[in-house]
């Protein structure tokens, strides 16, 4: 279990930070120690993924014995499992500046990324190449688009036997809003004759295994939507939304980098460029108006206009090698420009700051919910020993 901080810890460092800049929060100006903290913020983040996929786990066996004590012998696998998420070697998030400043390795091998959209590039790229895109997709939580050997057997079975499945998983109104496509009474129409789309209460033996770890679902306003959402775990405290990624520009910013990287890659030969609204350069887009891809293959808010024109002289989308060399030359320039300016110190210093600001105000929180998890995660464990 993760090391905890004392009371008499936090109140030191509140005290210190205090004397230091009165009237301010303890998180406002001056930098915290981020080696003292990385250590035990990463252990409590595994932790977390740890207890989810644990969790994940005896849910689906639960569910599992279920159904096949109604005689349903092969499964939906993704739907029982879940999405799998693998530990970290650091707490922080992937930073923004990581989408266009990879590592000099990941420029020479990579580049950005856009050369994947290239007719065939799967073909046409190396083993090396090649696995270190599926390894990006992978990450990026796209393993269905990578190639298989087939479907799984399940959905091989007649469409009724895989309704029938569905039904007994949750319920007959969860399956015939889920899964019209393979049988049932179909969706519900309006006036007009458009289906009207719903997210029923799930039963069958998804509810039951609900109902026998977590005492029931709990109801959940979906206003986007328009319906109510099914929940059962307490959520995980987490720093998502506020002004993460505002404080981060704004303290890139504060360093003065900026405008060096920005001269530096004037110089490199590569044109005038200016930050999108989220600190990020859009090399994706450039590449693909220097000619390359249906698409950018990732694209900053807000950032038409950002980049400069592509040079007149390019190599043609179907020329796999000439515009891999192309855009790994870019990408090696960026990095060196990075380098050089101070602008990839400067960055990872901003993002560790405002990263772990925020992981620190929900430290206590999640140590109460990793409790909470423990304690589902035992009753669970119980359920199937029984």
């Amino acid at each position: 279990m993760p090391e905890r901080r004392s009371a008499a810890s936090k109140a030191a460092a509140v005290a210190v930070l205090a004397l230091v800049a009165p009237g301010c929060s303890w998180f406002e100006e001056d930098d915290l120690d981020f080696a003292a903290n990385e250590a035990r913020l990463t252990d409590m983040v595994n932790e977390g993924i740890r207890l989810n996929e644990d969790l994940n786990a005896a849910e689906s066996r639960i569910v599992q014995d279920c159904l096949e004590e109604q005689g349903f012998e092969l499964h939906d696998e993704d739907l029982l499992a879940g999405r799998a998420e693998t530990e970290r070697e650091t707490f922080l998030d992937t930073a923004p500046y990581e989408q266009f400043l990879p590592t000099e390795e990941e420029a020479a091998l990579r580049g950005y990324w856009q050369w994947t959209n290239i007719e065939d590039s799967e073909v046409l790229a190396d083993d090396e190449l090649q696995a270190a895109s599926d390894a990006h997709l992978i990450e990026l939580g796209f393993a269905d688009l990578l190639e298989s050997e087939g479907l799984p057997e399940f959905f091989y079975l007649p469409a009724a036997d895989q309704y029938a499945w569905y039904v007994a998983y949750g319920g007959d109104t969860w399956a015939a809003s889920k899964y019209s496509d393979l049988g049932g009474p179909g969706l519900k129409t309006d006036a007009s004759g458009e289906e009207i789309y719903i997210n029923p209460k799930p039963e069958g033996c998804l509810l039951e295994m609900v109902e026998s770890v977590y005492g029931g679902f709990t109801a959940v306003d979906n206003e986007e939507e328009g319906w109510t959402d099914w929940t059962w775990r307490p959520e995980q405290p987490t720093i998502a939304g506020g002004d993460l990624e505002k404080d981060y520009v704004e303290r890139v910013a504060d360093s003065g980098t900026e405008r060096d990287l920005l001269d530096c890659v004037d110089e490199s030969g590569w044109g005038g460029w200016e930050f999108a609204d989220d600190g990020q350069l859009a090399v994706n887009p450039f590449l693909h108006a220097a000619g390359e891809g249906e698409q950018p293959a990732a694209s900053p808010a807000n950032s038409e206009g950002t980049w400069p024109d592509p040079p007149e002289e390019v190599p043609a989308a179907d020329d796999f090698e000439g515009w891999l060399a192309f855009e790994r030359g870019f990408a090696l320039d960026m990095v060196a420009c990075g380098e050089a300016s101070g602008f990839r110190a400067a960055s990872e210093h901003a993002w560790q700051q405002v990263q772990l600001r925020r992981y620190l105000d929900i430290e206590d929180a999640t140590y109460a919910w990793q409790e909470q998890m423990r304690a589902y995660l035992e009753r669970a464990q119980e359920i199937i020993g029984e």
